[in-house]
């Protein structure tokens, strides 16, 4: 299994990340893309873990110009790596793996594929309790593939694409693809190339909640002052045991992977639904961010 993990200037984030796929993944194959990160503790831990994986980082005179600093174009370069017939299984240094993956997990992940030849990537990752009526409305469970769907609706990404997904490598090589600057471009491109993206029943990755974060490797006074408002640090969460385990993948399909209902995280006065942005539901902060953004863009 070839995990490829993106990274930026989180050596703590990226640690967890790797420390939790060790011990839910039996010999993985682990790539880490860097963006060129440039703070002691995360340099140290790389220096480290290259005696151990191979870290990939782009050439520092290259100009990234992305959306999230150069995670799509890391993306793009992780294609190269992955061997023909292997599935890159994509996670980002804010992300944890939360059980262990067994063959059955495999073997589904496979079936998908097999049964959806058209299909190039499948979301691993929980779905979120701010997004559960939504979910609810447009999730239908395919029982040919065991896997999830979303029907078409008005959100820009998350039915065709996700940075966070297992990739059918050699199907997008065979089309040319070449990852676009924003998810909600890859969505729109996904969805001309391939049919949907699969939803797995039992997942096994999730966004670690209240994390800090960047936008274009800048972070605003806004962003940062919501930071300390939602209290943001390093919160992972605990690997499920083996009989939670047995539980969470013996549910109906009724049930959806709602992270919240299934997942507890180190710091348990966190409020639910669990914070996937510093901004999120800070109205004025948010405002704020985006006037600073458009005039640093002005001022270029």
């Amino acid at each position: 299994m070839y995990f490829c993990i993106f990274s930026y200037n989180r050596g703590q984030f990226l640690a967890n990340c790797i420390q939790s796929i060790e011990q839910c993944v039996d010999s993985p194959r682990i790539l880490i893309f860097d963006d060129n990160s440039n703070d002691a503790e995360t340099v140290n831990l790389l220096d480290r873990l290259q005696d151990k994986y191979r870290v990939i980082q782009p050439e520092s005179s290259a100009k990234l110009t992305y959306k999230c600093g150069g995670l799509y174009q890391n993306m793009q370069s992780s294609l190269d790596y992955i061997p023909e017939g292997e599935l890159a299984y994509f996670v980002q240094d804010d992300t944890q793996l939360v059980r262990k993956i067994n063959q059955q997990d495999i073997e589904a992940i496979h079936l998908f594929f097999k049964k959806h030849q058209n299909a190039a990537f499948l979301h691993h990752a929980f779905v979120r309790e701010k997004n559960r009526e939504h979910n609810q409305k447009v999730t239908v469970f395919d029982d040919d593939s065991g896997t999830y769907f979303r029907e078409d609706s008005h959100r820009s990404s998350g039915t065709y694409f996700s940075a966070i997904a297992i990739v059918h490598a050699d199907r997008l090589k065979a089309r040319h693809w070449v990852f676009e600057p924003t998810e909600k471009e890859n969505d729109k491109q996904a969805r001309e190339h391939f049919s949907k993206m699969g939803l797995m029943k039992n997942p096994f990755v999730m966004w670690l909640p209240s994390v800090p974060c960047y936008r274009g490797k800048v972070k605003t006074f806004a962003l940062a002052q919501a930071e300390k408002i939602q209290k943001c640090g390093f919160y992972p969460f605990t690997i499920l045991s083996g009989k939670e385990n047995q539980a969470f993948v013996e549910r109906s399909a009724d049930i959806l992977p709602i992270a919240e209902d299934f997942l507890t995280v180190s710091n348990t006065e966190l409020k639910k639904p669990w914070i996937t942005h510093p901004l999120q539901g800070l109205a004025f902060w948010k405002q704020l961010n985006k006037f600073e953004l458009k005039l640093r863009k002005l001022l270029r």
